[in-house]
């Protein structure tokens, strides 16, 4: 589903329920009222996703989350994710 110009959501059936990726592309660092923006609706969707999906939110943040490149950040959530598809 197309939410707008930087969010696509897409829903897919799995054995063991439902996976929801939201493929993303967030503005440039800097841009501080359309970064807001964005987060707003990425959160506004997130919220919208059934509570028993499995979701991914995957694409190009072109940001920092305080001093950590948004490499680190990403590197800590896919380490987070394997282990929770690990013990499931």
């Amino acid at each position: 589903m197309f939410i707008n110009e930087r969010i696509l959501q897409l829903r897919y059936k799995l054995q063991r329920g439902y996976l929801t990726l939201l493929a993303v592309y967030a503005p440039e660092e800097g841009k501080t009222e359309q970064t807001e923006e964005f987060y707003e609706t990425l959160q506004d969707q997130i919220d919208k996703i059934n509570k028993n999906d499995y979701i991914i939110v995957a694409g190009d943040y072109n940001a920092r989350v305080g001093k950590i490149p948004i490499q680190g950040i990403w590197a800590q959530m896919v380490k987070s994710l394997l282990t929770v598809m690990h013990t499931n």
